[in-house]
C-alpha cells in the first residue's frame, strides 16, 4: 500500500467541516487525529474545562494528548469504536478511519459527563494538575451532563461518520494509486517511445547508408558496362585483324607454293601467321562470350540494386510512419 497520511487522503478543511457539523448536531466536542494521535483539525465545541484549563496545564496537556492517542490505539487494535474516560474524568469516544484495512486516524468525540460530578474528586485532580481548584470546579459544572442513551446515539453517529471518512479516504487512495500507476505507465510508455524513436532513426540511417552504397555500386556497375562495351569494340577489332591476318597468311602460302623451293621459308612463316590468326580469332571469340556474360550479369546486378534501393526507400517510409503512429498512440494516452 502507498504510504499516505490522513491529510494526504482527505483535505483537513473537509474534515474540519464534517467535525464541526457533528459537534453542532450533538452538542459535544469533536477532534480528528492521525495515526500517531496528532490532531489534524482544530477542536470543535471544546469545553472550557478542557481547552482553557486542563489542556493548558503542562501535565494536563500531555495527559490529554495521551488519552486521545490511547483511544485511537484502541480503535486501531480492535478496528471498532472505543469509549473511555479521559484522565480528567470526562467521557470520550473514538472511531477508526481506515483505508484497505490500514489504520490512518480516528474521529474523536465527547467531553461530557453522565452524572453529577463529585467536586472533591475533581478538586484532587485540579491539585495534581496544579490548576486553581475553584476555576476548575466552576468550569466542571458547565460541562454537559448527557444521558447514556444520547451518548450511545452520538457514539453510533460518530461511528457512521468515521465509516464515511474511511470511504472517502479509500476513494482518494484509489485515485492516487491509479494516478501513480498512470504516471508510471506514461513514464514507461515514454521510454518505449524513445527507444522506438531511437531504433527507427538508427534503422533509417543504416538503410540510407546502404542506399548510398547501392547507388555507388550501381554507378560502378554502369561503368563496368561501359568498359565491357569498350572491350567489345577492341575484341571486334582483334577479331577483324585476325581474319585479315588469316587471309594474308593464306595468300602468302599460295605465293610461297608458287615460288617452289625459294618460297619454302616464306611458306613456314605464312603457316605460323595463319596459326596465330586462328588462335587470335579463337581467343577473341572466348573474350567476346565472357564479355557477354559479364554484361548480362552486370545488367541483372544493376536491376537488383535498383529494386533493393526502391525497397529500402519503402522501408524508410514505413519506419517513419511507425514512429508517427507510436507518437500518436503515446499522445492519446496522455490526453
Amino acid at each position: 500500500m502507498i504510504d499516505l497520511s490522513l491529510k494526504d487522503l482527505i483535505d483537513p478543511q473537509v474534515l474540519q467541516e464534517i467535525q464541526d457539523g457533528f459537534a453542532n448536531v450533538t452538542g459535544m466536542a469533536a477532534l480528528t487525529a492521525d495515526a500517531d494521535g496528532v490532531p489534524v483539525t482544530k477542536g470543535s465545541n471544546f469545553t472550557d474545562f478542557c481547552s482553557k484549563l486542563t489542556r493548558m496545564s503542562p501535565t494536563g496537556g500531555k495527559r490529554g494528548e495521551a488519552c486521545d492517542k490511547n483511544g485511537g490505539l484502541e480503535t486501531r487494535r480492535t478496528g471498532k469504536p472505543a469509549s473511555y474516560l479521559c484522565h480528567a474524568g470526562l467521557v470520550d469516544f473514538a472511531s477508526p478511519i481506515t483505508v484497505d484495512g490500514q489504520y490512518i486516524g480516528s474521529f474523536i468525540g465527547g467531553q461530557v459527563l453522565t452524572e453529577e460530578p463529585d467536586d472533591d474528586h475533581y478538586r484532587e485532580i485540579a491539585r495534581n494538575l496544579k490548576i486553581d481548584e475553584d476555576e476548575f470546579i466552576e468550569a466542571l459544572h458547565k460541562v454537559n451532563i448527557v444521558p447514556k442513551e444520547k451518548i450511545e446515539a452520538a457514539y453510533n453517529f460518530l461511528h457512521t461518520i468515521s465509516g464515511v471518512l474511511s470511504s472517502m479516504a479509500y476513494t482518494s487512495y484509489n485515485t492516487i494509486q491509479m494516478n501513480t500507476q498512470l504516471i508510471s505507465s506514461i513514464d514507461e510508455s515514454s521510454k518505449v517511445v524513445k527507444t522506438v524513436h531511437d531504433m527507427s532513426d538508427q534503422a533509417q540511417k543504416s538503410i540510407r547508408s546502404l542506399g548510398h552504397n547501392f547507388t555507388e555500386l550501381s554507378s560502378l556497375a554502369n561503368k563496368c558496362m561501359t568498359a565491357v562495351d569498350e572491350c567489345d569494340e577492341i575484341v571486334k577489332v582483334i577479331s577483324e585483324n585476325a581474319t585479315t591476318t588469316h587471309i594474308l597468311g593464306l595468300n602468302a602460302s599460295i605465293e610461297a607454293s608458287r615460288a617452289k623451293e625459294d618460297g619454302k621459308g616464306f611458306g613456314v612463316i605464312a603457316r605460323e601467321v595463319r596459326g596465330l590468326a586462328d588462335v587470335s580469332k579463337q581467343s577473341s571469340d572466348v573474350i567476346k562470350k565472357s564479355m557477354g556474360d559479364i554484361r548480362e550479369h552486370t545488367s541483372k546486378m544493376v536491376d537488383n540494386m535498383l529494386d533493393a534501393r526502391e525497397l529500402m526507400e519503402r522501408c524508410v517510409a514505413d519506419i517513419e510512419q511507425l514512429k508517427k503512429n507510436v507518437e500518436q498512440l503515446h499522445g492519446s494516452h496522455l490526453a
